[in-house]
């Protein structure tokens, strides 16, 4: 569902099978760029996602992004930012993504609250 938002992280199959924290990281502020989705959830060193090297750092960013995406999914899903950050269970990592995606194609969704949920 993230296919089209952006040209770049490519999607390819070995970076989904395994998604690192760059990668999302990417996926999630190129969205943004492109879309408008989850704007003002991030700020400061959370925009760099190559700067973001605590583990902590990295939970805590993917808590907000997951808070945000369910909100405006207005489902939970089932995925952890410990696990995220682990590389275990990408399949889970997968379906935010793609959540990620159908959200940022919506703009009927609560976009605004998707934002004020995540900070």
């Amino acid at each position: 569902k993230l296919g089209g938002i952006f040209p770049k992280p490519k999607l390819s199959e070995k970076l989904l099978s395994k998604p690192p924290f760059r990668f999302i990281h990417d996926c999630i502020s190129n969205t943004t760029a492109e879309t408008g989705f989850l704007e003002g959830l991030f700020e400061g060193a959370e925009l760099d996602g190559k700067g973001m090297k605590d583990k902590g750092d990295k939970i805590a960013y993917l808590e907000k992004a997951i808070t945000a995406i369910c909100h405006a999914k207005g489902e939970s899903i089932d995925v952890r930012a410990s696990k995220i950050v682990a590389g275990l269970e990408p399949e889970n990592t997968n379906l935010l993504l793609a959540a990620l995606g159908e959200c940022a194609k919506d703009k009927s969704r609560d976009w605004a609250g998707a934002v004020a949920a995540g900070l």
